[in-house]
């Protein structure tokens, strides 16, 4: 027991003179000016010039990309190939609603239309019929690049 009465001053010593020492460095941490930071900022990335798109070649390309999608459409062997197909093909339009419009009658600059439809009623329409009897002569597009209106004419 009187070893236990000989350990406990000691200790309490030894902790202590660490504990001092651990204060006494962080108040030699806080008294030291911190170092200067120099920021450095990166160049400028140049700026890549964005090639310039045509948009003619750009509706030539939707225009056949469509008219093909039509030709499958009627041309399929089986419902579900048919079917398929009107699913890619209605990917191209901002919706399945987007409207259809038929040229049926065209004089002196005046063109006459048909009942207005929806794209996913009139590639159905192509489906049954089993002949596309049209092709595309004016697409309205919207700010993502989708057709939002398309105009048809007998072929």
């Amino acid at each position: 027991m009187k070893s236990i009465f000989k350990l406990v001053p000691v200790f309490c010593v030894l902790l202590f003179v660490l504990s001092s020492c651990k204060s006494q460095k962080a108040v030699v941490d806080a008294n030291q000016e911190p170092e200067e930071v120099v920021e450095v900022t990166p160049a400028p990335a140049p700026v890549k010039e964005e090639p310039k798109v045509d948009p003619e070649a750009v509706n030539r390309a939707l225009d056949a990309r469509l008219s093909n999608y039509f030709g499958q459409i009627a041309n399929a062997t089986s419902v579900a190939q048919a079917n398929n197909n009107i699913r890619e093909a209605v990917g191209m339009f901002s919706n399945g609603e987007a409207p259809v419009l038929i040229v049926f009658y065209e004089a002196n600059g005046a063109e006459d239309y048909d009942e207005p439809t929806t794209i996913y009623k009139y590639l159905s329409y192509l489906k049954d019929l089993k002949v596309a009897p049209h092709k595309v002569k004016q697409m309205v597009m919207d700010s993502q690049g989708k057709i939002k209106e398309l105009v048809l004419e007998k072929k």
